[in-house]
């Protein structure tokens, strides 16, 4: 506010620039009215005409993992951007000491099946790595050792939800593999982070004893603020609740 640029920073953009299905076919039109310019008529075309002359008062920045560079527009991303690489791992050599550096700031180790086992669930893109490395330092937390179990637990494959109150009965048992699942699920079904935010909230104050249902409360207000104020990707700021909310 009052600050001569504006800045959006778009999270895990690798759903927008390579979405799984083509968005082409969206209902509606949305033209773009500048004289000897080409007219966009889809919401990709739109992004595409955005990318050849965007707005000059804000820095758009996408966070991504690897691009088909096939794809238009990341052709037109790597013609008019500036693109950064902040990282990139060439094997699980490389891979597996990001990992043990990470963890030491932590004052954690890891075992080497846990490493092999994290990885071929998110493959050498650090931009996955990452937030489940977060995940792990706090699902660990008071112990000395990330291994496997832990990497079971909570690095797991996506799948549908068990139902409208299975997220908020996994919090209240302290599941926290079973909640994870439900936030993957949730989010792929199309729910809306404060709607998932609301059913954290419900579960919370249901904790026992009373005195986790503070420290709940405060972690769920902490995560409305950063959801609200874009200090990470949601879907990540509610699988790091969850499993604060299922701490032992």
């Amino acid at each position: 506010m009052m600050a001569p640029r504006r800045v959006i920073v778009v999270h895990e953009a690798d759903r927008l620039l390579a979405p799984k299905r083509a968005k082409d076919d969206e209902e509606g039109e949305v033209e773009v009215p500048k004289k000897g310019k080409r007219v966009a008529t889809t919401s990709a075309e739109e992004l595409e005409a955005y990318i050849e002359q965007p707005e000059p008062m804000t820095t758009l920045i996408f966070v991504s993992g690897p691009l088909d560079g096939n794809r238009r527009v990341v052709k037109l991303l790597r013609k008019h951007a500036d693109v950064v690489d902040c990282g990139t791992l060439n094997d699980p050599r490389e891979a597996a000491i990001w990992i043990t550096k990470r963890l030491e700031k932590d004052e954690l180790t890891i075992d080497p099946k846990a490493i092999s086992l994290l990885l071929s669930s998110t493959g050498l893109t650090l931009g996955r790595i990452r937030p489940e490395i977060e995940k792990l330092i706090l699902y660990a937390a008071g112990e000395s050792t990330i291994t496997a179990a832990h990497v079971k637990d909570v690095v797991i494959p996506q799948e549908e939800s068990e139902g409208t109150f299975a997220l908020m009965d996994a919090v209240r048992n302290s599941n926290a593999p079973r909640a994870l699942r439900e936030i993957s699920a949730l989010i792929d079904s199309g729910i809306q982070p404060p709607m998932i935010l609301g059913q954290l909230r419900a579960a919370t104050i249901q904790l026992r004893p009373d005195s986790r249902v503070k420290i709940g409360l405060e972690a769920v207000f902490r995560t409305d603020m950063a959801i609200k104020s874009s200090s990470g990707a949601p879907q990540y700021l509610l699988e790091c609740l969850v499993v604060e909310l299922c701490a032992r």
